[in-house]
C-alpha cells in the first residue's frame, strides 16, 4: 500500500509540474489545462442538455450513458485542482505551490 501512495504522489508531482520552473514548459501546460477544462465544461453542458432532452421526450438512456457522465465528473474533479495547483505554483515562479 505504501508503494501505491508513493506512486500516486509521484504522479501528482508530475501532473502539477512540482519540479519544473521553465516558463517555456509551464505556460503551454497551463494553456493545455485551460483548454482541457473548457472542453470538459462543454461536455458537461452537452450531457446536461441531452439529459433534459431525453427526459422531455421520454427516452431512457442505457447504463453506458450514466457511466460516461460519472467519468466526466471524475475528469472535472481531477482537472480543477490540478489547474489551481499549477496556477498557484506559477505565481511563485516555479511549478510547485511553495
Amino acid at each position: 500500500m505504501r508503494k501505491i501512495n508513493e506512486l500516486a504522489d509521484l504522479c501528482w508531482e508530475g501532473f502539477s509540474l512540482k519540479h519544473v520552473s521553465c516558463k517555456q514548459v509551464v505556460i503551454p501546460y497551463l494553456l493545455f489545462l485551460s483548454l482541457t477544462f473548457l472542453f470538459e465544461l462543454f461536455l458537461a453542458f452537452l450531457f446536461i442538455l441531452s439529459l433534459f432532452l431525453f427526459h422531455s421526450f421520454g427516452y431512457k438512456p442505457n447504463v453506458l450513458y450514466y457511466i460516461s457522465g460519472m467519468i466526466l465528473v471524475l475528469m472535472l474533479t481531477m482537472t480543477i485542482p490540478l489547474l489551481i495547483t499549477v496556477i498557484k505554483g506559477n505565481k511563485h515562479g516555479t511549478g510547485s505551490p511553495a
